[in-house]
């Protein structure tokens, strides 16, 4: 297993400092350190992210600010009463430092919803994933129980999101509206857009609570799916380093690569949406077509 890095290992020894107001509270049930501190993947320009499980929300004390008497600099403060939660934001000597407050209740309620119900929501499937690779700062006892209570990766879930990422350009798009036109914007965009499709799919087929909506260490997520294409973050990165054609070419192999894991490892999936459109290619069409008339 690999090393947390220097990084890492002092924002984890920071963050056991900096809950010491909260914890002090009564009320609260957990603390837990996420992101890549808690992966040991933090280097210099990572931030610390740290989530407050409390029994009930106590709103007006947590909006007192209370990190400002060890030094850190508030910077703002997001009240998101529907989802039961509150996010502080601070900076700390140009650290940021952001720390969530939820309810014990929510956090069950979010589970239940993703592995029990399947209800495909981006941000609370990376919230699961999260907390499964925490680090508890607090609390330690109650943490194992419930992320060993978490049930196994539910397959209808994975065909749900799988079906939903299914959706890609036609064959011809990029590389003719794109590359021949010089809209490398948008064939880059579109690059991106389909990456992060792919994936979420390989992410899903995987059993892994993760979604690239923000597609950070691919590296780290991809050394934990059985089921993926070789060498996936060293091809991901040569895309974005090669000419955009050798890039697009590249991005169709990965693309026939990973639907073919699905065919195989999850056959009962709907593919329509990945093969309605095989036999539509953008092409040149330099000439006007002659309208045929059938009686």
């Amino acid at each position: 297993m690999r090393k947390p890095t220097k990084a890492s290992l002092w924002r984890r020894e920071l963050a056991k400092e900096l809950i010491k107001p909260y914890s002090a509270r009564p009320g609260l049930e957990m603390a837990l350190l996420g992101g890549s501190p808690a992966r040991g993947l933090a280097d210099e320009y990572s931030d610390m992210d740290v989530v407050l499980y409390w029994k009930k929300l106590d709103v007006n004390w947590i909006k007192s600010h209370p990190l400002e008497k060890l030094g850190c600099q508030m910077i703002t403060l997001l009240d998101l009463p529907e989802e039961q939660a509150i996010l502080e934001i601070y900076t700390l000597n140009g650290l940021i430092v952001e720390i969530g407050h939820a309810t014990g209740a929510s956090l069950q309620k979010e589970i239940k919803e993703v592995t029990k119900d399947c209800n495909v929501k981006p941000p609370i499937i990376n919230s699961i994933g999260g907390f499964m690779d925490a680090m508890p700062l607090m609390g330690e006892t109650q943490y194992r129980s419930l992320k060993a209570a978490i049930p196994r990766y539910p397959r209808l879930l994975a065909k749900k999101i799988i079906e939903q990422n299914l959706g890609f350009f036609w064959k011809g798009c990029l590389a003719n509206q794109g590359v021949e036109r010089g809209e490398l914007f948008f064939v880059y965009d579109a690059m991106s857009f389909t990456l992060k499709k792919l994936i979420n799919i390989l992410a899903a087929l995987n059993g892994l609570y993760f979604w690239a909506g923000e597609p950070r260490w691919i590296e780290y997520r991809s050394n934990k799916m059985k089921f993926c294409p070789s060498n996936l973050w060293p091809r991901i990165k040569r895309m974005y380093e090669c000419s955009p054609d050798k890039a697009l070419a590249e991005l169709d192999r990965l693309q026939n690569e990973v639907l073919s894991l699905v065919s195989r490892y999850m056959p009962e999936v709907d593919m329509t949406r990945a093969t309605k459109f095989d036999k539509l290619r953008v092409q040149s069409t330099a000439n006007r077509p002659k309208v045929k008339y059938t009686k």
